[in-house]
């Protein structure tokens, strides 16, 4: 979020991030320390018995009840005076909560509706899955603004949902600002390593990766393959989670198992320093409403290769600044990997081509115009104190709340 904290206050936009989870950040130390961690915010005793008594309702899920009531605490942190708007993910339907005791717009950015992220990730269509999929529906139809970061997303979203969306804008998450001396560059590459940041799960592609790797071995004996991010597992669709050490040995011959290097988890300075040196990056993803790893590895001007699905094709421009494979086909990626090793050139190119272009389509500052645009076309059209309020909002006020947001214009 710095990128974009950034473009809006170059715009006269002061800003505050709100969080459940802080992470480290080269580009933008400084939004790292402002972000308000809600985690660390504490709940009055009227509020934490009001939560406890939701959590103990039959056929109800509490997360987006207990994520709006942390944001709007949050908010009322950051302060009342001179706020305007606020904007969260649909996440559990937790915007609507806070929507109900704020007295301002709410705008849900579409992240990743558990319709879409839950099945990627092969979790059941049971009765929790529809509980969050009608909380995060509520929450998207009665949005104040919606936003998406790719045209798939919001068009997955208004044929799930039957909605229509009109006044929806498509706007990029921008891209890391990358200086040419930090850029890939194919005389400082190793020529021979693979690179895979990401979860190992079903959602990240981790099996097909390995999967593809086990082709590329076969036919270019000197490839390594790096893996990079923590184990959570790999769902097999009947409740089964296998990991990654016991994937690795079921799927690779010793040989071709011993080239790869399994990091866990690294700091953004280690995983920089991975993709300059590697060779190719792979995103292999089964799903994704767009992609940080795939922008940051453009971002860096490394050859990418990455799965044809969700907001991807945005991003990536399939033979122009990368090249995308048939999702789910390792055999697929694993041509494509092999065309970009025995063709170094190629991949060069590609890599030059994609750093060149996401610094321009999603620079900070025209993603920045874009958003700021549409906050003031919303903001003309519903103003502060016109919305409508429910039993929530009573409720709230009954444990101590009052509302606010999260963005408001410098004087």
């Amino acid at each position: 979020m710095g990128e974009i904290r950034q473009g809006l206050e170059l715009l006269g936009i002061e800003t505050k991030i709100v969080t459940s989870h802080v992470a480290e950040s080269a580009s933008y130390p400084e939004a790292v320390d402002e972000a308000i961690d809600v985690s660390k915010i504490g709940l009055s005793r009227s509020r934490r018995l009001l939560l406890r008594a939701f959590d103990n309702l039959p056929h109800f899920h509490s997360g987006g009840l207990r994520i709006g009531l942390a944001v709007a605490q949050a908010a009322i942190k950051i302060g009342t005076e001179r706020m305007a708007l606020l904007e969260m993910e649909e996440t559990f339907g937790a915007a609507w909560y806070a929507q109900q005791v704020l007295d301002v717009p709410v705008v849900v950015r579409l992240h990743g509706p558990s319709f879409l992220n839950r099945v990627a990730m092969g979790f059941p269509e049971d009765e929790q899955f529809h509980l969050i999929d009608r909380a995060e529906r509520r929450c998207i139809v009665q949005a104040a603004g919606v936003t998406a970061p790719s045209r798939d997303v919001l068009e997955r979203v208004r044929n799930r949902y039957g909605i229509d969306l009109a006044d929806a804008r498509v706007i990029p998450n921008p891209a890391p600002v990358v200086p040419p001396e930090r850029r890939w560059r194919f005389d400082e590459s190793d020529h021979q390593t693979i690179l895979f940041v990401g979860r190992f799960d079903r959602h990240k592609g981790g099996d097909i990766m390995i999967d593809a790797f086990r082709e590329v071995a076969r036919t270019l004996p000197q490839v390594r393959l790096t893996f990079v991010g923590p184990d959570e597992g790999l769902r097999d669709g009947a409740g089964g989670i296998q990991d990654l050490p016991g994937y690795l040995a079921a799927r690779l011959p010793p040989a071709i198992r011993a080239r790869v290097q399994v990091t866990g988890p690294l700091r953004c300075d280690q995983i920089q320093a991975l993709r300059r040196r590697s060779h190719v990056t792979v995103v292999p993803s089964r799903y994704e409403t767009f992609c940080l790893a795939l922008v940051e590895s453009l971002a860096h001007g490394c050859p990418t290769i990455a799965s044809n699905i969700g907001g991807i094709p945005d991003i990536l421009l399939d033979q122009r600044t990368g090249l995308l494979f048939e999702n789910g086909d390792p055999f697929d990626l694993a041509r494509k990997i092999i065309a970009l090793f025995e063709n170094p050139t190629r991949a060069a190119e590609l890599g030059r081509e994609a750093a060149a272009d996401v610094s321009v389509r999603l620079g900070s500052s025209s993603v920045a115009r874009a958003t700021l645009d549409y906050y003031e076309s919303l903001l003309s059209k519903q103003p502060r104190g016109t919305l409508q309020r429910s039993l929530s909002h009573t409720l709230y006020a009954l444990t101590g709340g009052r509302g606010t947001n999260s963005l408001r214009r410098s004087s």
